[in-house]
């Protein structure tokens, strides 16, 4: 990362001289601002499992039990994730100060820029860890981690905009912007401008609180974790009530097993606990209940046709990646733990696991499922008497709303489209990584959700018009949906031979025949480079390949001595990348102080800094391409706090094999 930030602020720093860009140092300021936000985003994907792992594998007793106290558990877990967040970070933090020397940006905004980013980055790596508690998966985590993130960071704006929009207020309040852990780091980006600099700092006091309760309340939720079950098991009064609302009474069990127990007992095991129903009501009464506050609030400008297109689209897209997700945790989870090793060697065959799979789908989500097609038909017919309605922006409407009920719908009854993240929760028992992987972002309805918005939030005419262009359009989206239909009907083909249920009965097929294959084979490590390169329609390259690469490696003849000598230049190229990051800055800082003689530090620049910046890319890209003693390849990719090889876990130190 050194390496990186240092070859891009010199290559960008020559091109602006060859350009003669005058505002070379605003322009770079913002891009290390830019290159600082991706970095702070990646702290979920690095930390998200720290916690959960413990408690997936049932681990946080034993820490306990060795008689570490939960405080320090706790802190030790989290100086342990606070360097591996910080490390990247630190790393671009000297190229920060190079704006502010060749007079690209004021002072006060570089002071603003170095306490911005690191204290963003604590509060998402405090929501990261309070996420980490509170689930047992590494890609659930992240999920949670988004969530979180979302609320703190896009309410309070969202809020604001929404008052701008729709409020007949003269003067907007710059509170809600200031609740937002986003808004400080967003400010250094822009620059302050018109905006005091007393609201950043107020901001930044806000994060820090927001920092440190969601820190107190991850460590409160992790000292009554390590004896989750014995409280569960003894469960008595509210905490009984609880979990019999959210799991399900025996009532409701018995019920299930009435009807699927002879039949598919898989489907009893899958479906008898109705969390993931709870959770779907939940998210869709969020987005109702949301939709209606609003409507309170702005009761004459909130209701409109993009407004119900977005809500729908929304409630469509939520409950698929509740379906979804569901459905490989089951799928995944199993797979982790070894059940299904079990499982296979009773009567049951992998047709009736993957079948019942469906079954529990369709038991948990018909409910939920029909309650928002049904929501959706009533927001068509409340569409029509919210305008005037011309005979062309009629039919683009009527087309819409056709999609819109027609995924709805597709949902609602077609438990199989879930055959693709099944098998890729299969391969990689990474439920939430399987899904985020074989269904992405749904490109399509994150691009009809930004459309909708544009006519929401800005004054714009009202969508649909009726336009030409609207009605082409939709014209030759409903030709190529509906010419394979009519040529479906008019040879009488049958529904399930359908192109969507083929595609579906396929990864069907393939998920039962290779079933047992799958679970026989080792688990492949969360951390595996190889996850990068994997495609979720083909198998992973199982363990093992990588066990015999490894059993090959230990063949290799290499002694204590070839070891010591590894070991003695990587502590020579750490030293060169250490000392050459830190002695330019603290030359910098000895040369140049930013209350006398500015004119000095864009000379001593230019004098010293592309000699600095220079040694510096030289010096990382040793210190990155480091090998291994073992395996060969790159120990760390310039990481000075890894303690294990990147690609054979060879620890840091050893004196052999």
């Amino acid at each position: 990362m050194a390496a990186l930030a240092v070859g891009g602020t010199l290559l960008f720093l020559l091109m602006a001289a060859v350009w003669g860009n005058q505002q070379a140092g605003h322009n770079l300021h913002q891009l290390l601002c830019l290159a600082a936000g991706y970095l702070v985003l990646q702290t979920p994907r690095l930390t998200a499992g720290i916690f959960a792992q413990e408690r997936r594998e049932q681990t946080l007793g034993l820490l306990f039990l060795s008689g570490l106290g939960a405080s320090e558990v706790f802190a030790s877990k989290l100086f342990s994730a606070a360097l591996v967040a910080f490390g990247d970070l630190l790393a671009l933090f000297p190229m920060l100060a190079v704006p502010f020397l060749i007079g690209g940006v004021s002072f006060e905004l570089f002071l603003a820029t170095i306490c911005a980013w690191p204290n963003f980055l604590l509060c998402v790596l405090a929501v990261c860890l309070l996420a980490s508690v509170l689930t047992r998966d590494d890609g659930t985590a992240v999920i949670l981690t988004a969530v979180l993130l979302f609320l703190l960071c896009g309410a309070g704006p969202l809020i604001y905009l929404a008052q701008s929009q729709f409020s007949a207020a003269a003067k907007l309040s710059s509170a809600w912007l200031l609740m937002s852990p986003a808004y400080g780091p967003y400010l250094t980006w822009r620059g302050f401008g018109m905006t005091p600099v007393s609201e950043f700092w107020n901001n930044l006091g806000v994060t820090m609180a927001w920092s440190g309760l969601c820190l107190t309340g991850a460590a409160v939720a992790l000292k009554s974790l390590w004896r989750e079950r014995e409280q569960d098991s003894g469960a008595f009064g509210w905490r009984a009530r609880w979990q019999r609302w959210l799991h399900g009474d025996a009532r409701s069990r018995r019920r299930l097993a009435a009807t699927w127990l002879e039949a598919n007992p898989f489907v009893w095991l899958a479906a008898r606990d109705r969390q993931p129903a709870i959770l779907a009501w939940l998210v869709v009464g969020g987005i109702v209940a949301f939709w209606l506050g609003c409507w309170v609030a702005w009761p004459n400008r909130w209701p409109s046709v993009p407004n119900l297109f977005l809500t729908a689209t929304l409630l469509n897209l939520a409950l698929r990646w509740v379906i979804h997700f569901t459905a490989a945790r089951s799928l995944g989870d199993a797979r982790r733990d070894g059940s299904y090793e079990l499982l296979l060697t009773t009567p049951l065959d992998p047709g009736d696991i993957v079948g019942g799979k469906f079954e529990a789908s369709r038991w948990h989500f018909r409910r939920v499922t029909r309650t928002v097609l049904a929501l959706e038909f009533a927001m068509m017919l409340t569409g029509l008497t919210l305008r005037h309605w011309t005979g062309s922006a009629l039919y683009v409407y009527g087309a819409i709303w056709t999609g819109l009920l027609a995924w709805a719908w597709n949902q609602s009854s077609r438990w199989r489209a879930t055959s693709f993240v099944l098998w890729a929760s299969l391969n990689s028992a990474r439920p939430a990584y399987a899904v985020s992987r074989a269904m992405g972002l749904t490109c399509w309805s994150w691009l009809w959700i930004v459309f909708n918005l544009q006519f929401l939030f800005a004054k714009l005419p009202a969508f649909p018009t009726g336009s030409q262009g609207e009605v082409w359009f939709v014209s030759f989206i409903l030709f190529v949906v509906l010419v394979p239909l009519a040529l479906q009907a008019l040879f009488d083909v049958k529904t399930e031979t359908g192109w969507g249920n083929r595609v579906w009965k396929g990864w069907e097929r393939r998920l039962v025949n290779e079933f047992r294959d799958i679970v026989r084979e080792p688990l492949p490590d969360p951390d595996d480079p190889r996850f990068k390169k994997w495609k979720p329609g083909e198998r992973f390259p199982w363990g093992w390949d990588l066990a015999q690469q490894q059993f090959e490696a230990t063949r290799r003849m290499i002694t204590p001595e070839q070891f010591a000598a590894a070991w003695r230049d990587y502590r020579r190229r750490r030293r060169w990348f250490i000392g050459t990051g830190v002695g330019g800055v603290v030359i910098a800082t000895l040369v140049v102080t930013p209350s006398s003689r500015p004119q000095l530090g864009l000379v001593s620049f230019w004098a010293l800094g592309p000699a600095w910046m220079i040694c510096v890319l030289i010096v990382a890209l040793r210190f990155q391409l480091f090998k291994c003693p073992r395996c060969r390849l790159p120990f760390s990719n310039g990481n000075p706090l890894a303690r294990t090889c990147l690609h054979c876990g060879l620890p840091k130190w050893s004196a052999n094999l």
